[in-house]
């Protein structure tokens, strides 16, 4: 079995890094290797680099994971369609410094980095990504397309909307509803229910404008 990491870029090199670790105790994949839609050359942090579609004739599907390495949540969104479009499986990556509880509920392509801790009965949608350090409490719901950047803490009993960005450091208060779509800024402190496709900031966070372009990073 081979994992690729799709997305040849800086978070690409963590999730890299998070494979490895789990590699070295589970040996896992035969080997590990990047997908890029537009590749610089042939390789990238020590690994082989393939477009997409080369990646898909070269290999067989049933041999293969992919890993989506992106921390947009819509360019995460288009990638998972374009994967599951393919017929390629999923790779669910939990680092093992991670605690995760066993009644948690994970998806398909689920990345959790190290030192994260997800809590009794939380939920983790598909393609859902958490960084270092994100805590998730008991009974939250994480929707599809998910990105929590490092040190987020997500209070209990919480629903995060699908394709929905939280920034370094922010909290979100038990019982908060936050929608799709949304992005929280890094710092910010979530004590209300924040409706979707919206761009939140400060402590006490507060809806600053539309997220029209939907680009967290620009």
């Amino acid at each position: 079995m081979k994992l690729f990491i799709y997305c040849a870029g800086s978070f690409g090199k963590e999730i890299m890094d998070v494979a490895k670790r789990i590699n070295n105790r589970e040996n896992r994949w035969d080997e590990i290797c990047f997908i890029d839609d537009s590749p610089q050359g042939d390789e990238f942090y020590g690994a082989k680099l393939f477009n997409f579609p080369t990646a898909l004739d070269k290999f067989d599907l049933t041999s293969l994971e992919i890993s989506i390495a992106n921390g947009e949540p819509a360019i995460k969104k288009a990638l998972y369609d374009r994967v599951n479009h393919a017929g390629a499986k999923l790779a669910t990556l939990i680092d093992h410094t991670a605690i995760v509880s066993p009644t948690a509920k994970l998806g398909t392509g689920v990345t959790v980095s190290a030192y994260c801790f997800i809590s009794s009965s939380a939920v983790l949608g598909d393609n859902t990504i958490l960084n270092t350090n994100a805590l998730v409490g008991h009974d939250t719901i994480l929707g599809e397309n998910c990105v929590l950047s490092s040190a987020v803490n997500i209070g209990g009993n919480c629903s995060i909307g699908e394709s929905t960005y939280v920034g370094m450091g922010a909290q979100v208060k038990q019982g908060t509803v936050v929608g799709k779509e949304v992005i929280v800024g890094m710092g910010s402190i979530v004590h209300n229910d924040i409706q979707d496709g919206m761009i939140a900031l400060g402590n006490p966070a507060r809806p600053m404008r539309r997220n029209t372009d939907k680009k967290v990073f620009k």
